[in-house]
């Protein structure tokens, strides 16, 4: 669960989060390229700490939001760079055409998060809501980004019903903006009606943790806790099925997640001596150095910040396992076995190929001494000629670069 510090609604948007309000937003011209999701935060010019995010889709029209950034400039931008464009109910999310739970079961042979519709949604448009002969655009406000306070101001649903009416008369001028029953404002269902919602003890109890854990992971912003359907007297509210998504995540294993204490198998005597020599480094390296210390400070979760700390420890576990390689013993047992191949009259099997390949990537400079030491005795039992030795090891020496391996271990 993350505080998203969502503001107000943009006066352009097409599809308003309701109980925001609206502001002026006249200073956006440019819509993000069609499918490229959200554009980058655009600071606000009348109130510092306040940025805009537009997303835009050429079919479903676009959204326009105002949030307050953190201290060091970051947002939900960071975070969630593919949410979709329309979103409410603490994650329940429009397609262009139905209503979908939040993502949480992810599936590792399709590569996406599974799709779960939900049964019985309807949508709530803004036109919807404007059948209602109470609301009155002339009571309406449209306000200024200058004039809020910088905390989430929610206007009561009469007002808001105003705000909305205003906010309906200004687009009368916009030709280029969607139909007001193709502007989204919240969905129905079954599932998210008021009794059917679920409260801290349940949703733990689903996950089979105590409630003081559950509020210990909500606190902490760990254990990927589903934001809430709800907050109902400032308590937060789930739907069942959500609650059981989550569960569900939390039993099923990934291919691509690491093991915990607990479930790890025992390595061999070798892995597991490196293991030691790795564990009090890498510990050391996070808690240690106050630069990366402060990235588990909550704001700083982002993408990119775990991006950083991934290629310093990679980097750190490279070098280290880089002393671990027997190099100079691997060189003379590529050497004898290359000689062997050419005392039998086969050339270099695929064997000594792909040692020699891997030494080169790995020791260089040792693979070099292992060509020139299999040449000159090769050249010298043999009377094989050294042009043609060198042509025949070198593309195997060859120290071009690794191709990188994607994240489910498949050589890209």
């Amino acid at each position: 669960m993350a505080s998203h510090r969502l503001l107000a609604n943009g006066a352009s948007t097409d599809h308003p989060v309701p109980g925001l309000p609206f502001v002026d937003d006249t200073h956006l011209t440019a819509d993000p390229p069609p499918g490229a999701g959200a554009s980058r935060p655009t600071p606000d010019p009348q109130r510092a700490g306040f940025a805009w995010i537009v997303r835009a889709h050429p079919q479903m029209g676009r959204t326009v939001l105002l949030y307050g950034t953190g201290p060091d400039g970051t947002g939900p931008w960071d975070w969630q760079p593919g949410q979709p464009l329309v979103s409410r109910a603490g994650g329940y999310w429009w397609d262009g055409t139905r209503w979908l739970r939040p993502p949480q079961l992810w599936d590792e042979d399709a590569g996406a998060f599974e799709e779960q519709a939900v049964p019985g949604a309807a949508t709530i448009t803004a036109a919807d809501l404007l059948e209602d002969p109470l609301a009155d655009p002339v009571r309406g406000h449209l306000h200024q980004a200058s004039t809020l306070t910088g905390q989430s101001e929610a206007v009561d649903a009469a007002q808001w019903l105003h705000d909305l009416a205003r906010w309906a008369a200004r687009r009368t001028t916009a030709t280029d903006r969607l139909p007001l029953q193709s502007c989204v404002v919240n969905l129905t269902a079954p599932e998210l009606a008021g009794d059917r919602l679920i409260g801290t003890p349940a949703l733990a109890a689903a996950a089979s943790i105590s409630a003081s854990a559950l509020r210990a992971y909500i606190s902490r912003g760990q254990g990927a806790v589903p934001e809430p359907q709800a907050i109902v007297g400032n308590r937060p509210m789930w739907s069942r099925p959500v609650a059981e998504n989550w569960a569900a995540h939390r039993r099923r294993p990934a291919a691509s997640r690491w093991p915990t204490r607990r479930d790890r198998p025992a390595l061999p005597a070798h892995a597991e001596q490196l293991r030691r020599r790795l564990d009090p480094v890498l510990f050391s390296a996070l808690w240690d150095d106050p630069e990366r210390r402060a990235r588990w400070v909550l704001r700083h979760r982002t993408a990119d910040a775990v991006r950083e700390v991934a290629a310093d420890l990679a980097h750190l576990a490279a070098d280290r396992l880089h002393d671990t390689l027997p190099a100079q013993a691997l060189a003379e047992v590529i050497t004898r076995a290359a000689l062997a191949d050419f005392a039998a009259g086969s050339g270099r099997s695929p064997a000594v190929q792909q040692l020699l390949s891997w030494l080169a990537h790995h020791q260089p400079h040792t693979a070099e001494e292992a060509v020139a030491a299999i040449t000159d005795q090769a050249a010298l039992q043999f009377g094989i000629p050294r042009p043609d030795l060198l042509q025949l090891l070198r593309p195997a020496a060859s120290t071009a670069p690794l191709e990188p391996a994607d994240p489910h271990g498949r050589a890209a």
